[in-house]
């Protein structure tokens, strides 16, 4: 009897301990500061028209959403978009900033929400825009990628009166 009793408070230490060892802590203020680097990393991309460079910062199956149109599924279709938006827009400068970034407990998700802004688009180069942003990240093989990117205008639409 002793020794089952042993054997089951030694197969209960080992499990807690192994518990324990799977925990890994996470750093929420770096992952935090990888997440607003990438961002920053991305603007630079975005701005230098590296449309490769951009669509290789997503999951293999991310997904981008842009106003006023489908949603573009998968690096190719990333990369495609990219030169669309470039082509309509040469003239155009991007800007945005992180305004806060959310950090799954598990340490493998995070969030990013922010403001942007635009210059120069349109063929003309003349037209501004303005909006709110929402990426979300995913770790994949230790490495943050964007999974899912979604852009919406906050600038009031012109009245027709």
């Amino acid at each position: 009897m002793k020794k089952f009793i042993f054997l089951g408070l030694t197969f209960f230490a080992l499990t807690a301990f192994v518990q324990q060892t799977d925990k890994k802590q996470v750093d929420f203020k770096a992952e935090e500061q990888t997440i607003r680097s990438i961002s920053m990393k991305w603007l630079e991309l975005v701005r230098s028209h590296d449309a490769a460079g951009v669509a290789a910062l997503y999951t293999e199956d991310g997904v981008a959403f842009r106003p006023n149109l489908e949603p573009a599924v998968g690096r190719v279709a990333l990369q495609k978009l990219e030169i669309q938006n470039l082509e309509r827009n040469p003239k155009q400068i991007e800007s945005w900033i992180t305004d806060r970034v959310v950090i799954a407990a598990s340490g493998d998700l995070a969030i990013e929400y922010g403001s942007w802004t635009v210059t120069g688009a349109g063929l003309s180069g003349t037209e501004e825009d303005c909006g709110k942003y929402v990426t979300v990240y995913r770790k994949v093989n230790g490495t943050w990628k964007v999974a899912s990117d979604i852009s919406v205008s906050t600038k009031p639409e012109k009245s027709s009166l």
